[in-house]
């Protein structure tokens, strides 16, 4: 009889221990939107907002799923920036995150540096930093700091991306950047 009852003792303890491993990946109840960061504006744009630098101007759009703003300064030779980036989609947030994730890896130019669990907008998602190669004519090398999103069958992408000699002097600026994202639910 202590035999079975120690079995069912090691099956509830490892049961609960595999819970507690495992994060729930889905909306986090009671989220807090952070508040607007000190010198920041808020952006919006077809399903989605972003708190950004009042300083940053709004740069040339290349088409209707791209929306990109930079800092007018540059460091480098090269301008800090943030874009937004939509597509079809229509998993969670989490899910969409890994894929691009994924999609970063298999890129030659790109070398994922950091990947780590977060939650922005209330979503769990992924906040990625990569080191990609210059393109030419341009000879600097930069980093990207992004996260993905998904609602109502949208994926969106925010990306901020600095010279990798200046990106520390951006970090807490992209930081800011990720953190506001929001999307529409």
């Amino acid at each position: 009889m202590a035999r079975p009852a120690a079995w069912a003792m090691a099956a509830i303890a490892l049961a609960g221990a595999n819970g507690c491993k495992r994060p729930s990946r889905g909306r986090v109840a009671g989220f807090t939107p952070p508040p607007l960061a000190a010198g920041f504006v808020e952006q919006n744009g077809a399903g989605w907002r972003i708190a950004v630098p009042s300083t940053w101007t709004e740069t040339a759009q290349k088409d209707a799923g791209v929306w990109s703003l930079a800092d007018p300064q540059t460091v480098d030779d090269f301008r800090a920036n943030v874009n937004v980036v939509t597509e079809h989609y229509t998993e969670d947030s989490f899910t969409y995150a890994r894929a691009n994730e994924e999609a970063l890896r298999h890129d030659p130019r790109a070398s994922v540096e950091t990947v780590r669990e977060d939650v922005v907008d209330g979503d769990a998602t992924l906040v990625m930093e990569t080191r990609w190669a210059p393109v030419p004519p341009s000879a600097v090398a930069y980093l990207t700091a992004q996260t993905a999103l998904a609602s109502r069958g949208t994926g969106y992408v925010v990306t901020c991306s600095a010279s990798a000699g200046g990106f520390e002097r951006y970090r807490s600026t992209c930081e800011a950047i990720l953190r506001s994202f929001a999307v529409e639910r």
